[in-house]
């Protein structure tokens, strides 16, 4: 699965994050699943007359995602948790 993050080419690792119209950059930033909603964003973000930054100084980052593991919700949630749950 392919995902994207837009982050501003002189910090590496600062990527955008909240809405086209109130954003902000942080280390962690704002993850697209389809191209579409990457789109949608950008679109906005370009209209946002009230933008602080020169188009040419952010960029797109493509990130591949595969499935490291899987595991079962005991190992996950406490034993304690999970009985909890049941007896409600």
């Amino acid at each position: 699965m392919i995902v994207y993050k837009i982050r501003k080419k002189d910090y590496i690792k600062k990527y955008i994050t909240g809405t086209p119209t109130y954003y902000s950059w942080d280390n962690t930033g704002r993850m697209f699943q389809t191209i579409g909603k990457l789109r949608a964003f950008l679109t906005g973000f370009m209209k946002n007359s009230s933008r602080r930054i020169d188009l040419g100084d952010i960029e797109v980052v493509e990130y591949e995602l595969v499935e490291a593991s899987a595991k079962d919700l005991h190992e996950i949630i406490k034993p304690e948790k999970i009985m909890e749950l049941l007896r409600k």
